[in-house]
């Protein structure tokens, strides 16, 4: 996690909560991947769950679309209805 952190170090604060979603897409694939390693393996998340998370590693009021990004990219699954998010992957 520390080299994530590092890699992102330019796109965060002393909080190590991103500052700006970044213009690239090798830092967006870093960023999702450092929110996503936020989330447990085996655990179930309600929508207001993923909300909390997201909202406290990032700090530019974009939960949703980061919750997208993450779903869009295999990183995070959910039931039918978004009722329930689940980490995908280790």
């Amino acid at each position: 996690m520390d080299l994530l952190r590092q890699e992102l170090k330019d796109y965060m604060d002393s909080e190590d909560r991103l500052l700006v979603w970044p213009c690239g897409r090798r830092y967006r694939d870093l960023a999702l991947e450092y929110i996503a390693s936020k989330f447990e393996t085996g655990r179930s998340y309600t929508l207001q769950e993923v909300n909390a998370i997201i909202n406290r590693f990032h700090s530019f009021d974009q939960a949703a679309m980061l919750r997208s990004e993450l779903f869009e990219n295999g990183l995070l699954d959910c039931t039918s209805d978004g009722s329930e998010y689940w980490k995908v992957g280790p």
